[in-house]
């Protein structure tokens, strides 16, 4: 259905018996709409149309109208402040393996392409001139070790760094793929890393100590007066004096560092602490293991009480103050009933796999005469042992010691990767990625004007290479800082802070309705522009218009018309919206909503 856009009428003031004549455009501009971010037009609907949809169409005008609410202006932009951001990324260096140039060859470069390339410029630990092998034990000796901060923690305290060392690397090519380890002489294009079991570690301290430091300054030069700086420094391991001798550029031999206790001395009974962030509650420590899940306390328990612990329901059948037993029903979570007796200060796992441990601490009656079994409740126990896998992929190695009060407590933990590791990119605890890369380059003795290999012409192109395992950073880490004028960046002062112009738009919330029956419209005293949706049967306005000849649409058979009369009351303007039936109004209507939008 094509709805037509009937041109303008312009009508004189006083409309009747004024001449009819066809303005210029066919639709109002915007100003008919809103006004002033406001709107400056009435929808009317008939209230007693035939059909509902005219209602809808009137809403739907009105939703389009409501997005041309706002004001805008262009203003210049004044800022009280500017933020900066810096990266702070923790970046651990490359590790090149193999170097084929000028430098590390001392000589000329005779490589043409990569099949050309020496077997003999890996790192051997002290130069490069080893084998693919002498690269695999030199590693060995002198492995990446890194160490990520305040990772895992004791009580949410997470003052714990994750200490990790891949001890020993090897290449699997699959550029050439028809390599193994054992063909490896120059570098190959492509490779996977493989990491074997166990050489994968990661240290995890729990003895949280306070360190107390000094920094000596010297004296300063005009009085000759010493001067230093104490802190103190919270942490798993002893703080490196070179660091802080670096950090306030003095000699090493200025900084002391002085053991002034623990924090914790270990994780102990009672504690929650994390491992690679999986969060344990422990139970007991043991000699080179602990046990660990979920404490739920001393639970008071009156005859016929019936509990849930994780899935686990405990009913107390019968009690026995003289006895100090108690007899209970359990309900695993998959549905499996069992009938305990429990013994004064006897533990007992009631399903034999750690789900539901209960204990009985007391049986009494209570001031109401009611018989009370108090119950330690423990659910879903396990016991880790050095050797047992703690978190997916990890074993753990735990050493365990006594605290200054005699408690078994958990020193440290040392994890290593249980299987070997194989892939081209090695995740380092989702901190770090770890990928072998081989980079070549090329250069023509004509570009360069230079014969390079030496051999008396320049008319070779050479090329040179550099292996690495290349460690780098899962996400950037960046520090932000605000600064207002007056501020100081890099010794820069912050003297005004300058924008540019731009358009501010201020959204505008009508106060008043603008939809409207047509019984609310006095047509004597119409008092803004008015878009009438339907035609003479539906609306009563559009029947005034129609009857004093205003309105000329032949709206019985309109397949839906725009009609736009100007001055039509007063200095006020009418558009139609209508057509032959609630259809043809409904389509003039989708129109009229195209028209807006593009305002």
């Amino acid at each position: 259905m094509k709805v037509r856009k009937i041109a303008a009428l312009a009508v004189g003031a006083a409309m009747v018996g004024a001449t009819l004549g066809y303005a210029n455009a066919a639709m109002p501009g915007k100003e008919f709409f809103v006004k002033d971010g406001m709107p400056n037009v009435k929808i009317v609907v008939g209230a007693n149309a035939p059909s509902t949809m005219d209602v809808a169409s009137a809403a739907d005008i009105a939703l389009a109208i409501g997005s041309l609410l706002y004001t805008s202006e262009e203003v210049k932009a004044s800022g009280v402040s500017v933020v900066v951001k810096k990266d702070i990324t923790d970046d651990p260096d490359d590790i090149t393996i193999y170097k084929y140039f000028y430098s590390t060859v001392k000589g000329p470069i005779t490589a043409e392409e990569w099949s050309d390339l020496p077997g003999d410029y890996w790192w051997n630990g002290s130069a490069y001139n080893g084998s693919y092998d002498d690269w695999v034990a030199a590693y060995q000796t002198l492995p990446w070790m890194y160490e990520v901060e305040d990772m895992d923690g004791i009580d949410e305290d997470f003052k714990v760094d994750w200490d990790f060392s891949i001890d020993e690397i090897h290449l699997i090519p699959t550029d050439p793929d028809d390599w193994d380890e054992n063909d490896i002489d120059q570098p190959p294009k492509d490779a996977k890393l493989q990491i074997p079991k166990g050489a994968f570690k990661v240290l995890l301290n729990y003895t949280i100590s306070n360190w107390s430091v000094e920094v000596d300054l010297g004296k300063d030069s005009q009085w000759g007066i010493p001067y230093s700086e104490s802190f103190n420094i919270i942490d798993d391991d002893k703080p490196d004096p070179n660091e802080i001798a670096d950090e306030y550029d003095v000699d090493p031999s200025d900084v002391k560092i002085n053991f002034k206790g623990y924090v914790y001395e270990g994780v102990a009974s009672g504690d929650t602490f994390t491992v690679l962030g999986n969060s344990y509650y422990v139970l007991n420590v043991i000699d080179k293991a602990f046990e660990y899940g979920k404490d739920h306390g001393e639970v008071w328990f009156r005859l016929g009480d019936i509990k849930d612990y994780d899935g686990y329901k405990v009913k107390a059948v019968d009690i026995s103050v003289y006895e100090n037993r108690a007899l209970v029903e359990v309900t695993s979570p998959n549905g499996i009933d069992q009938l305990v007796i429990l013994k004064k200060d006897e533990e007992k796992d009631v399903f034999g796999n750690g789900g539901i441990i209960l204990t009985l601490t007391d049986t009494f009656v209570g001031i109401d005469s009611n018989l009370i079994a108090t119950i330690q409740v423990v659910t879903n126990k396990k016991k880790i042992e050095s050797g047992d896998e703690l978190v997916a992929g990890w074993k753990a190695e735990i050493t365990t010691g006594t605290n200054s009060d005699g408690d078994k407590v958990i020193k440290w933990i040392t994890l290593s990767n249980a299987d070997d590791i194989e892939e081209k990119t090695v995740d380092v605890l989702g901190k770090y990625k770890v990928y072998y890369k081989l980079q070549t380059w090329t250069k023509d003795e004509a570009d360069a004007n230079y014969d390079i290999n030496d051999d008396g012409d320049k008319k070779d192109e050479l090329m040179t290479a550099k292996a690495m395992i290349v460690i780098e950073p899962t996400e950037r880490v960046y520090e932000t800082k605000e600064l207002a004028v007056g501020g100081e960046l890099d010794g820069w002062i912050i003297e005004s802070i300058k924008g540019e112009t731009y358009t501010k738009v201020t959204p505008m919330v009508p106060t008043e309705p603008i939809t409207v029956l047509d019984t609310e419209v006095d047509v004597n005293a119409v008092d803004s522009n008015l878009i009438l949706v339907g035609g003479p049967v539906a609306n009563a306005i559009t029947k005034y218009l129609v009857d004093q000849g205003l309105s000329t649409v032949d709206w019985k058979n309109s397949d839906g018309d725009l009609e736009y009369i100007e001055d039509a009351f007063g200095t006020f303007d009418v558009l139609i919206v209508a057509g032959k039936d609630r259809y043809a109004t409904r389509e003039a209507a989708k129109e009229l909503m195209q028209y807006l939008a593009q305002l």
